[in-house]
């Protein structure tokens, strides 16, 4: 084999392996991206399910001794029908609040938004650079 065709291979066999390990770093970057995604992901799903479970609680409480005082206040002829309109009103709330927490998770970003816009710009990229 002739040293210049050598010398030639040679160049396209180290290029193709540059292009793996550029390749290779792509990938690691775009993992550690969406494993550090996760983990913010993590932590806000954990502060809102804290946050949710205490606001649930002490609205419960609240509702509670707000009613044992309404019906405490109130005269005894009347007090079954406060507690009837009372339970409505709850019920009421409570599906305006299942509501809102519906929209609220069909609202939420897409997991790993950034990783995905990433690799599609690393797409576009590679894409313009075959485009002759």
């Amino acid at each position: 084999m002739d040293p210049a065709d050598r010398a030639w291979s040679g160049g396209w066999r180290a290029a193709a392996w540059q292009v793996l390990g550029d390749l290779h770093d792509i990938g690691r970057n775009r993992i550690e991206l969406a494993s550090v995604e996760l983990a913010e992901e993590r932590l806000r799903l954990a502060r809102r399910c804290v946050g949710a479970v205490i606001t649930l609680f002490l609205l419960g409480l609240g509702l509670l001794l707000a009613v044992a005082w309404l019906l405490l206040w109130c005269e005894p002829a009347q007090r079954l029908a406060l507690l009837g309109g009372l339970a409505v009103l709850c019920l009421g709330a409570a599906v305006i609040a299942a509501w809102r927490w519906y929209r609220l998770a069909a609202d939420a970003p897409p997991l790993l938004q950034a990783t995905l816009a990433e690799f599609a710009r690393d797409r576009s990229a590679w894409a313009d650079r075959a485009a002759p």
